[in-house]
């Protein structure tokens, strides 16, 4: 009886490891090659108009909330990563200018309206004068004619879109989530930002694309939150790469 048990017991055993190990490279190689383009999609997003390092720029800027509606003329400089000048107008009147250099950011009010500020940051959130929640990087990225695609660690295609145009994208210990969409012509037109409890933090929606010489530059955008509240950026003026002094995002008097 002994035997005969030792045998069914090494049988079983047996069948055990042999079924795990032919499930095994069924789990293992179950169709990466879906996630090695994604990678690639999301790659090229990350890496778009890398070589721009400088802009010069005007355009409009539209922010709305529920309750207010304000429309601003916009020129800019920035260097990258983390140089801006950026003005509002009203009727050709400068009306707010926002400085950043060297980990210090300046408000300063043309009309008054409140006192010059400056703040010790690297990246501060601009949402107290944007409405949206979006940092200082992301702007600056936009207005250099890239896309503020975060860094990850793994992409995904979303099974829930079958034409394998929208990617999720992850980084090892962040609860946030980005996910990119892009069009017929792998140009991407979403990129939608959730945090950890997958509420939305923002969503950027490319609405058009124009030639500047040789670099395509995302020229109408809208940024919204969940909370009704929106930015449409349009660019109508764009040089890439020009030289800017230092001394442009200096303060003056």
């Amino acid at each position: 009886m002994n035997r005969k048990k030792i045998l069914f017991a090494v049988i079983y055993i047996s069948s055990i490891v042999i079924l795990f190990s032919g499930c095994t490279p069924l789990v293992l190689e179950q169709n990466p090659l879906p996630d090695r383009k994604a990678a690639i999609f999301a790659n090229k997003a990350l890496f778009f108009n890398q070589h721009i390092i400088s802009s010069r720029g005007k355009g409009w800027v539209r922010v709305e909330t529920e309750k207010n509606l304000n429309i601003f003329k916009i020129a800019w400089a920035a260097t990258f990563p983390d140089k801006l000048r950026l003005s509002f107008f009203i009727s050709a009147n400068p009306i707010e200018t926002i400085i950043s250099s060297d980990g210090k950011i300046t408000f300063i009010s043309h009309t008054e309206k409140h006192a010059r500020r400056s703040y010790n940051s690297t990246d501060p959130d601009l949402e107290t004068y944007l409405n949206v929640p979006i940092k200082l990087s992301e702007m600056i990225s936009l207005l250099l004619g890239r896309l503020p695609v975060r860094k990850f660690d793994q992409a995904f295609f979303e099974s829930s879109d079958p034409s394998r145009s929208t990617l999720s994208l992850t980084k090892k210990w962040q609860h946030s989530k980005q996910y990119l969409h892009f069009d017929n012509r792998n140009l991407m037109t979403d990129l939608r930002l959730t945090d950890g409890s997958n509420r939305l933090v923002y969503n950027i929606s490319i609405k058009a694309y124009k030639k500047y010489k040789t670099d395509t530059i995302p020229v109408k955008l809208e940024i919204y939150d969940d909370n009704n509240r929106s930015v449409n950026l349009e660019i109508t003026d764009f040089t890439a790469n020009p030289d800017i002094k230092e001394t442009v995002f200096q303060l003056t008097q």
